[in-house]
């Protein structure tokens, strides 16, 4: 008679089960079926920081994305759903492959985390030199001005402008750049600019900063 309890216990446990992982199947389904859904964009494989999102990496062929239909409730409002979101701009923290891909990870060119290489035009490099106060118009320059280089001919005894319209891409060194535009305070305290030139252009600099004697003119800017 025990055995015949034990067998009984034993099947209403094994259908208990059976039944319980069944209707948990079906919750499953029925709960995505009936829930809010959204179609965003991942990565097919993971991508480091400052790559610059083209639109030939939408092509059928290219297999760099891919979308995805998701769980509307998983995802937050700042996950991306459309190429428009993405081309044009760099990654400025990984993606990873299969994930959605929020908007805060990325950036445009010209933002602050973004690499200076990145932004510098082709055929153009970036040449840093010591500009203190003395020969840097007193800490009144900052980054998108342009500068000319002024000169002085020991022998000829006259002054002249080497270059004209440098434009400054940093003042300072990246992490003071980087500090001051967090904090959206103004660097007026620098040792150092960073200006685009031509490399050519970055030779013939070197050779004037060490002859030691040279200013820098501030252009005006057109608002």
């Amino acid at each position: 008679m025990k055995k015949v309890y034990l067998i009984a216990v034993v099947f209403a446990l094994v259908a208990g089960f059976a039944t319980y992982f069944f209707a948990s199947e079906i919750d499953k389904k029925t709960t995505f079926k009936d829930a809010d859904t959204v179609t965003v964009i991942v990565p097919v494989a993971d991508m480091d920081r400052n790559v610059t999102i083209t639109e030939d990496m939408f092509l059928e062929d290219a297999g760099v994305f891919e979308k995805k239909t998701v769980v509307a409730a998983d995802v937050t409002a700042d996950a991306v759903t459309s190429e428009e979101q993405l081309i044009n701009q760099v990654v400025v923290y990984p993606l990873y492959a299969g994930e959605p891909i929020n908007v805060k990870r990325l950036e445009s060119i010209d933002g602050a985390d973004v690499a200076l290489s990145i932004k510098l035009p082709k055929g153009k490099v970036a040449y840093s030199f010591s500009a203190g106060s003395v020969t840097s118009v007193d800490g009144y320059i900052n980054e998108g001005d342009t500068v000319n280089v002024l000169v002085y001919d020991g022998e000829d005894k006259k002054a002249n402008v080497a270059y004209k319209d440098l434009k400054i891409l940093r003042v300072s060194t990246a992490t003071a750049s980087k500090n001051a535009s967090a904090s959206g305070q103004k660097i007026t305290d620098y040792s150092t600019l960073t200006v685009e030139v031509t490399e050519k252009e970055a030779l013939e600099l070197y050779e004037i900063e060490n002859q030691g004697s040279y200013k820098l003119i501030l252009n005006h800017r057109e608002s």
